[in-house]
């Protein structure tokens, strides 16, 4: 069992694609759990701001050097929040561009500046093949075989950023969330919404067996904290380098799985989100996962032919029916991390969210 982890208040924090999704959530928490914390957020497009005079906004691309360096210079943080990459579903080059030869820039600017902590956010991703996930806990190696190019680029600048754990005094360590949702998601929730809408809810890929793990966004933000300031204390301790202390008791360089600590059945997930939308009779038709990969990958065929995005992919098919749940005692060990919204009231605060912004759009 670890030790109890002591941790340090964060006097500076740049957080590296704090405009996005997980970027600006890590920014509000910041300003809740270190209101003395100098915070500056840096990414490629300034939206989504937040307006309190405590926060820096700065751009910056971080496949330039130049760039990057020029705002770790600037800011002088004693901590680096890393949350920069594109979303899922894109093609490798942008990946290997952004997640892999922008963190290894990441990591060359604060290593030139002198900064102390770097929290990079990976994904649950990086050790998926298409087998099974039951429990899965940080021993599990990356596959040999990436599953494909989003989590082959995160596993690679995962190993960037651990890699340079101990180099010029500097402390590292990667989170790896899994199944991302809340207030902001462009990614999970809106899918599940958009097929109550367009009354597709009847039909269910797989037996609903597959039980899968999701994070909501504002646990994920208080994990980042966490490990920051855990870090930030071992980087003060002595201990961070004496060989006498106990190295289960450390976080730097170790990766940490991070979700809600909730696994649900994947279509249990869904009829939760439509449930909200008044859709009560939802998988009354299941479709098999085979016959579903057959369907998808005519279906991907066809509108390669046509020229249009597939309504149904085979990565969608395999998704909503594999299993993906993971062992979190190492985070809750290392962290004292505890999930503080739980998988309904996370559902219930994004679903409200959602129907807020539609009436917006609809005024």
């Amino acid at each position: 069992m670890a030790t109890k982890p002591n941790r340090t208040p964060i006097p500076s924090c740049l957080v590296i694609g704090g405009c996005g999704f997980l970027g600006s959530a890590i920014v509000k928490s910041l300003l809740e759990k270190h209101p003395s914390c100098r915070i500056t957020a840096a990414d490629i497009r300034l939206v989504n701001q937040l307006a309190d005079p405590k926060i820096n906004y700065v751009t910056v691309d971080i496949t330039d050097l130049a760039s990057i360096t020029s705002v770790v210079e600037n800011a002088k943080p004693e901590v680096v929040i890393h949350t920069a990459s594109p979303v899922h579903g894109l093609g490798k080059e942008i990946y290997m561009k952004v997640n892999v030869e922008g963190t290894r820039n990441v990591i060359k600017a604060c290593q030139e500046v002198g900064v102390k902590v770097i929290v990079y956010t990976s994904s649950a991703g990086v050790v998926y093949d298409g087998s099974p996930l039951i429990n899965t806990d940080e021993t599990e190696p990356f596959p040999i075989v990436p599953y494909d190019a989003y989590n082959d680029s995160k596993a690679i600048a995962e190993v960037l950023a651990l890699e340079a754990n101990g180099e010029k005094g500097m402390l590292t360590t990667a989170l790896r969330p899994a199944g991302i949702f809340g207030p902001g998601d462009r990614q999970v929730v809106p899918g599940f919404i958009t097929v109550a809408k367009n009354g597709q809810t009847r039909w269910q890929l797989g037996n609903n067996t597959n039980m899968f793990d999701f994070t909501y966004i504002d646990n994920l933000a208080i994990a980042h904290i966490l490990a920051a300031s855990t870090l930030l204390h071992q980087h003060a301790s002595t201990g961070a380098t004496d060989p006498s202390v106990d190295q289960r008791s450390h976080l730097d360089g170790t990766s940490l799985f991070i979700t809600n600590g909730q696994p649900v059945y994947f279509w249990d997930f869904a009829k939760a989100i439509w449930c909200h939308y008044g859709v009560y009779n939802a998988g009354s038709i299941v479709m098999p996962r085979g016959i579903g990969l057959i369907i998808a990958g005519l279906a991907e065929g066809f509108s390669k032919l046509m020229g249009r995005e597939p309504g149904l992919t085979r990565f969608r098919v395999t998704y909503s029916c594999a299993h993906r749940y993971f062992d979190i005692r190492k985070a809750k060990d290392l962290l004292e991390y505890e999930p503080e919204v739980s998988l309904s009231e996370g559902l219930r605060r994004t679903i409200e969210w959602f129907k807020a912004e539609e009436a917006k759009a609809k005024a």
